[in-house]
């Protein structure tokens, strides 16, 4: 009885301390000596930083379209309150004309 729980204290100190290590193995960077990074991790790393690049100048060419358009669109208001000003100063001064009923299409 005394071997079985000596057996059974051996067997789970083994797996504590086996648990232990590979967690100290993965986190530290014995790991990477150990495991040697393979050339598929690191073509997967140069992808990676690839993409984060790639990533940055789409970020900087939104940015620069959501920056034309607000511009474009000031624009746009501008020539709108022009051609407002146009149609008041139009209005004023003469009568728009106004078509005939008997030009106008028939309607369905």
């Amino acid at each position: 009885m005394k071997s079985v729980m000596w057996f059974l204290f051996a067997l789970l100190l083994g797996i504590v301390l086996g648990f232990g290590a590979s967690i100290y193995v993965v986190q530290s960077e014995a790991g990477n000596v150990l495991v040697r990074k393979t050339e598929v991790v690191q073509d997967l790393e140069r992808r990676l930083q690839g993409m984060e690049q790639q990533r940055d100048a789409l970020g900087r060419q939104l940015e620069d379209v959501v920056g034309r358009a607000g511009r474009m669109e000031a624009a746009f208001t501008e020539l709108e309150k022009k051609f407002r000003a146009m149609a008041d100063e139009r209005g004023a001064g003469a009568p728009t004309p106004t078509v005939p009923p008997a030009t106008l299409p028939p309607t369905p």
